[in-house]
């Protein structure tokens, strides 16, 4: 399995120029081409959240119970005075990061259904929908955050397979193949939830016909975007 500094580099030196090339042929802003670069990299390591002593594992549980608390306080401050406020946060959080992460890594197995295709389609799906209704984003970028989260979520499934092989030998590691597979065979209800996962997420996404026209419309010349004149 590739570490961690593999896997965020890795992913971070694809999708940035992935980003580069949409910000260029697409004319969108700073903010939207660090978005997208964003996307990328966390869907780069998302992959090892089933990992339990991994650091997006704890990365990943420590923003969710940060989210989660800011969220609940900022829905009760009217109820409560000040002190009330800080310690229910305070609660919150504990109560995400420590149950919370416990019984994920309960009910998960690393490498996995999040080893998967079809995962890495979920965490796209779940991303387009999460920009859609939650951060209002364009129905294009919406769109193309969820790409780029599964496209760095596939670089990370890439890497582990190529760790699998040991080119100085020239043989095959026994962990081939557990890393790129298209469902997991061996957890198919894991898996049917989670097809289940993209198919309801799927329903909460951008419209693609309208997507589609915003990237007809902002669409650019590639070679002058992309290429220096002297080419």
């Amino acid at each position: 399995m590739a570490d961690f500094n593999t896997h965020i580099f890795g992913a971070a030196a694809v999708v940035s120029l992935g980003a580069t090339c949409c910000t260029k042929l697409l004319s969108l802003g700073v903010a939207e081409g660090l978005m997208l670069t964003v996307a990328g990299m966390v869907g780069g390591i998302l992959p090892d959240i089933d990992l339990k002593q991994s650091q997006p594992s704890r990365a990943l549980f420590t923003a969710l119970g940060t989210l989660a608390a800011l969220a609940w306080m900022f829905a009760s401050i009217q109820g409560y005075t000040a002190l009330e406020l800080w310690l229910g946060a305070i609660a919150v959080y504990v109560l995400v990061r420590f149950p919370l992460w416990w019984l994920f890594h309960s009910v998960t197995t690393h490498r996995g259904i999040l080893h998967s295709l079809i995962a890495a389609i979920m965490a796209g799906v779940l991303m387009c929908a999460l920009a859609w209704r939650h951060l209002h984003t364009t129905e294009l970028l919406s769109w193309l955050l969820g790409l780029f989260m599964t496209a760095g979520y596939i670089i990370h499934l890439v890497l582990d397979e190529l760790v699998s092989v040991d080119f100085t030998g020239v043989r095959i590691k026994r962990s081939f193949g557990s890393a790129l597979k298209v469902l997991d065979m061996q957890q198919l209800p894991a898996s049917c939830l989670v097809i289940f996962i993209t198919l309801v997420g799927w329903f909460w996404t951008a419209p693609l016909n309208a997507a589609w026209d915003q990237w007809q419309s902002l669409y650019t010349d590639w070679r002058p975007a992309l290429l220096p004149h002297w080419l």
